[in-house]
């Protein structure tokens, strides 16, 4: 596993986040989400749903799909698994 080169999910949540110089309190705000989960999904205690990834888009003035791609982008999933799932 490649851990000092993972990102995850809510690293780059974080990182967009800081990049438009906001701090948690204001994404929570704007994303209307609790603070402290916010602060469970930058350090990766939790995953965002479908429905948080588009309030975070919406939080971070972006497109779902934009955020979507960043994160897929960003992500090494291929880290996250130590070996496939099954798929049978």
């Amino acid at each position: 596993m490649k851990k000092d080169k993972t990102i995850y999910v809510g690293q780059v949540i974080k990182n967009l986040r800081e990049a438009k110089g906001m701090v948690q309190e204001e994404l929570a705000h704007y994303s209307k989400l609790d603070r402290s989960y916010l602060s469970d999904l930058e350090t990766n205690k939790k995953g965002p749903s479908l429905h948080t990834i588009f309030k975070l888009a919406k939080g971070l003035d972006m497109e779902p799909d934009e955020l979507v791609k960043e994160i897929k982008e960003k992500t090494d999933f291929d880290s996250i698994f130590e070996k496939e799932p099954d798929r049978s």
